[in-house]
């Protein structure tokens, strides 16, 4: 019996953004997916429908109920939220975690012993022109 590999499904996370209470879960590409990205024409449909294809489920409704995760439903929606799925879906995608914070130790002093430097001497060994 051969092994089976797991395909990877990614929950995005909204919670602080404009969109938190969304919840949208998509698949991983596989090698071939990647390439065929690769290859497509980016265009505002094309991109669409890469989304589409990859979307598994999502908790969007509107006054009909529960939206359905096909090209139709997926185009009824705002074009920022949908852009904020993408962006969330590129950046699990891509490995590539979140930025790091923004804080620093704001110029404190290195760590590291300072290595002492003194002048080499004039001799025509240590000159740096040719003699």
């Amino acid at each position: 019996m051969g092994y089976r590999p797991k395909r990877r499904v990614y929950e995005l996370d909204f919670t602080g953004t404009e969109w938190e209470g969304l919840e949208a879960s998509v698949r991983g590409l596989t090698v071939g997916e990647e390439l065929e990205l690769n290859e497509m024409e980016w265009t505002p449909e094309n991109t669409v429908k890469a989304l589409v294809k990859r979307l598994v489920s999502w908790n969007v409704e509107d006054d009909d109920g529960p939206v359905p995760t096909t090209f139709e439903g997926v185009c009824r929606q705002d074009g920022a939220m949908v852009l904020a799925i993408l962006n969330a879906l590129r950046t699990v995608g891509s490995g590539v975690p979140d930025p790091l914070p923004q804080t620093s130790p704001d110029g404190e002093p290195s760590p590291a012993v300072p290595i002492p430097m003194a002048p080499l001497s004039e001799s025509p060994e240590h000159s740096a022109v040719p003699a």
